[in-house]
Order: structure tokens, then C-alpha cells, then sequence
């Protein structure tokens, strides 16, 4: 009897031991449980989540590799108290970098920087906060797309909490998550896929598409669908760059009923639709913006905001908070900016969008 609770005394002290040791998460993730081909009803009540993107820095020799706008972003986004919140690429000034910056080529340290910036939104040294999902942009690719240190140092840090269920050679980059009624699906837009970057893994996609389906399904990528700009740098690091992968990305979505497509690369904010599904560009997160001209977005794209040109100067930093209501099946969108003069965050674009 002795030697018996001598034994159970042990093993309650080994698993606290083991419990006490276990590191913190970077980032929690929440993977896909349901059975594949499941469907998932409408639930009940509201929640939110945020979606914001493009935070290098705008000068060339920067001292950190991310925007002094992202701190104040972050500050804005913790302070709404989503359940989640989305970052839509280029974190870091990555390969772009004059050789005056201490940071060329430190991308362990640019993503650091990054990670710190952001913590009010989620602490990734604690894995604490309001969990924060990460895909990358063209600036943690590499200027001559054999950057592996770039790769590694970002799987290494910002990724590393990320889910894993990818298709092979993507985790962590490319994966899938569901909330409550949604589903919520990222892929990477710098793997190679039949030898051709700026393409989505279109196969895995299109299985994602099909089971664990929910009311809302939301994806998200890098690079606009169609583009709102006629910036012909941003055209060699985006999905038109091959229409014919990019118009089978957008089938498969519209066929599949996706609530709404959320991107960046631009850096700005342009909400439109093509065949009845939104593409949302929420690419102002501090790094240079750009001006917009209605005119030179793709004529394929039906503009829902901005209606009229604005000049590089007017624009303004921003970020934007989705509330999903189960109950009427509707999600609300409240773009956030900050206006320099005033130093308030204001209300710019505003939706209300049925599930499809």
C-alpha cells in the first residue's frame, strides 16, 4: 500500500513538473476539429474581428524594418477587443533595404521589431493576448525569390505559432482555421505552385472550400485578386500576374460561396466586388501610401469605396473591424483611420454585407 502511494505521489508530482515547464505558445491557433464535409449552422450573438497589412517602414535606412504607424495601429486594434485579429502580409521591410540600414539583412531582427510593435494586440513573448494569424507579403519573399534566410527567419518567429495544417511544404504559411460560424482560410502567395509564384495551392484551396463549411467563410491572401492600381512595381508580386490561375482562384470562391476575400499589397484601402463577392484591400498599416484613382483599378472590379480619387497626401493610416452577426447572417465592416491634425481615429468606409 505504501510502495502504491509512493507511486501516485510521483506521478502527480512528474505531470505538475511537466505542466509548469511547457513554454508559452507564440501564438495560439485554433485548427480545423470538424470532420471533413462537415457543415456547421448559423449560430447565435455577434463577435468581431480585425484585419489590417503593409507596415514596412517608408525610409530606406530604417533602423527597425517596420513603420512607427504600427504601434498606434496596434494600440487602436487592441482597444476594440476582437476575438481575433488578421495581419494580410508585408509585416517588415524585409529584402528592401538601402545598404545604410542596420537592418539589411537582419530578419530575425526586423521581425522582432515587428512582433514587439504589435504586442499590445498579442504578446509573442508570453503567447498571451488576442490571438493574431500572420501570412506573408511580398517583402518577406526576397527580391530574387532564392532568399531562404528571409523564409527561415520568418517561419522562425512570426510563423512559428501558426497553424500547420497546410498542404505539404506550406505549413504554417498556408493553413486554415474556423471561429464560432466561420471559417477562415490564408494561403501564401509566394510558393511556387506548377512553377509559377503569385499563385494560390488552388487544389488545397478548392478542399478547404469544400468541407468544414460554415456560414461564414472568409479568405485571405497578400495580393489583390484585381488590382485597385495601376503601379506596375506591385503587378510582378501579384495574383493578376497570372490571370489565368487568378480568374480559377476567384471561381472556385464564388462557386463556394465565400462571405468575402481580404488582401493588401496596395497601400491603401478599396472595398469593391466582382461576380457578387467583395475583395476588400486593407493595405494601409503605415507603409508609404499611395494615391487612388478610381480609374486605374481593373475594370472587372466593381468599386464600392473610395468612388473618387484621393491624393497620396489625403490618405490616411488605418485598420478595419468586422462584426459577424450569426443570428441575421450579416457581417458589418467599420474601416478605422487616423487623422494626423486631430490625432483621433475616425470612421472612413462603412458595409453591412449578406452572407452568400
Amino acid at each position: 500500500m505504501r510502495f502504491l502511494k509512493l507511486i501516485l505521489f510521483l506521478i502527480v508530482i512528474l505531470a505538475v513538473s511537466v505542466s509548469g515547464c511547457t513554454a508559452p505558445s507564440p501564438a495560439p491557433v485554433r485548427n480545423t476539429t470538424e470532420t471533413p464535409g462537415s457543415t456547421i449552422s448559423a449560430g447565435s450573438g455577434s463577435w468581431t474581428f480585425a484585419v489590417f497589412g503593409d507596415s514596412p517602414d517608408s525610409a530606406v535606412n530604417t533602423t527597425t524594418g517596420v513603420s512607427p504607424n504600427l504601434s498606434p495601429i496596434a494600440k487602436a486594434i487592441a482597444e476594440e477587443k476582437p476575438d481575433i485579429a488578421l495581419y494580410i502580409g508585408d509585416l517588415v521591410n524585409g529584402w528592401s533595404l538601402s545598404d545604410a540600414s542596420p537592418m539589411r539583412g537582419n530578419y530575425t531582427g526586423q521581425f522582432r521589431n515587428w512582433e514587439r510593435e504589435v504586442s499590445p494586440i498579442h504578446d509573442y513573448t508570453t503567447g498571451t493576448g488576442i490571438p493574431l494569424y500572420v501570412i506573408r507579403g511580398n517583402h518577406e519573399d526576397g527580391l530574387d525569390r532564392t532568399d531562404s534566410a528571409l523564409l527561415d527567419a520568418y517561419l522562425a518567429t512570426v510563423a512559428s505559432g501558426m497553424p500547420a495544417n497546410g498542404p505539404p511544404g506550406e505549413e504554417k504559411l498556408t493553413y486554415s482555421f474556423t471561429h464560432r460560424g466561420a471559417k477562415f482560410i490564408l494561403n501564401d502567395d509566394y510558393i511556387a505552385h506548377n512553377g509559377k509564384k503569385e499563385t494560390v495551392n488552388q487544389s488545397w484551396v478548392d478542399g478547404q472550400l469544400a468541407q468544414d463549411t460554415r456560414p461564414f467563410m472568409f479568405v485571405l491572401g497578400h495580393s489583390p485578386a484585381y488590382l485597385v492600381d495601376n503601379d506596375t512595381e506591385d503587378i510582378p508580386y501579384s495574383l493578376p500576374t497570372h490571370p489565368t490561375e487568378r480568374d480559377a482562384f476567384w471561381k472556385s470562391m464564388v462557386m463556394n460561396n465565400v462571405s468575402a476575400y481580404f488582401c493588401g499589397h496596395a497601400h491603401l484601402y478599396v472595398r469593391g466586388d466582382s461576380q457578387g463577392l467583395p475583395q476588400i484591400v486593407v493595405g494601409n498599416g503605415g507603409a508609404p501610401m499611395q494615391g487612388f484613382d478610381p480609374a486605374s483599378s481593373d475594370p472587372l472590379l466593381s468599386l464600392k469605396y473610395p468612388l473618387k480619387p484621393i491624393t497620396q497626401s489625403d490618405q490616411k493610416v488605418g485598420y478595419l473591424v468586422v462584426t459577424v452577426h450569426e443570428d441575421s447572417g450579416t457581417f458589418d465592416g467599420v474601416e478605422k483611420v487616423y487623422n494626423p491634425v486631430t490625432h483621433a481615429w475616425e470612421v472612413g468606409d462603412t458595409f453591412t454585407i449578406k452572407t452568400r
